[in-house]
C-alpha cells in the first residue's frame, strides 16, 4: 500500500507540475465560490495578472497558470523559502462563465489527501504502530481552514477586479495602501 501511496505522490506532483488540464477539471470540490460578472465585468478581467494582485501573507506565493480552455488553474508554488507552510490539501481553478455570467473559483482536493485519509484508519488499526498516521488527519483539517483562507484571497482579488466601479488605479493605489508597513 505504501508503495501505491507513493506512487500516487508522483504522479498527482508530475500531473500539477505540468499544468495538465484534465487533473484540473476532475476532483472533489471541498470550495467554491461564485462571483457575479456583467459583460463589461467580465471584459475588464486580468487573471494573469493574479500572481501579483494575491498577497502572500507570509506564506509562499500561489502559482497560476492558464489552461487551454480559458480558464485558470492555481496552486502553491514550489521551491526554497522561508515562508511559512503548511500541507497542500487543494488546487484551485477559475472559470469565467459568459453563459451564467459569473466567475466561478473552485479548491479541488488533491488525490493524495483522499488516498492517505482513507487508507490511514485501516492501516492503524491492522498495525498499531502505525497509529501515529492518524496524527494526519487533524493536520490536513488544518492545512484546511489554513488553504481556505488563501482561496478567499483569490476570491477578493477577483472581486476588485470585477468591480467595474473603481477604475484600475483605484484599485491599485488601494493594494499599495494595504501592503505598506504600519
Amino acid at each position: 500500500m505504501a508503495m501505491a501511496l507513493i506512487a500516487l505522490l508522483l504522479l498527482e506532483l508530475l500531473l500539477q507540475g505540468f499544468w495538465n488540464a484534465a487533473y484540473w477539471g476532475a476532483g472533489i470540490v471541498v470550495f467554491k465560490h461564485s462571483l457575479p460578472a456583467t459583460a463589461a465585468a467580465r471584459n475588464q478581467l486580468a487573471l494573469g495578472s493574479l500572481q501579483h494582485d494575491v498577497d502572500p501573507a507570509g506564506w509562499l506565493p500561489l502559482a497560476f497558470h492558464a489552461l487551454p480552455d480559458g480558464s485558470m488553474a492555481f496552486r502553491e508554488r514550489w521551491g526554497a523559502s522561508f515562508a511559512r507552510r503548511y500541507y497542500p490539501v487543494m488546487r484551485g481553478r477559475i472559470i469565467v462563465d459568459a453563459r451564467r455570467r459569473q466567475v466561478r473559483v473552485l479548491g479541488l482536493c488533491n488525490w493524495n489527501v483522499v488516498a492517505i485519509a482513507l487508507s490511514s484508519v485501516p492501516v492503524a488499526v491492522a498495525h498499531p504502530a502505525s497509529a501515529a498516521l492518524l496524527l494526519l488527519l487533524p493536520l490536513f483539517g488544518v492545512s484546511y481552514a489554513l488553504q481556505r483562507r488563501r482561496f478567499m484571497a483569490v476570491v477578493e482579488a477577483l472581486r476588485e477586479q470585477l468591480d467595474t466601479d473603481r477604475s484600475v488605479e483605484a484599485i491599485l493605489d488601494a493594494r499599495l495602501l494595504a501592503r505598506r508597513p504600519r
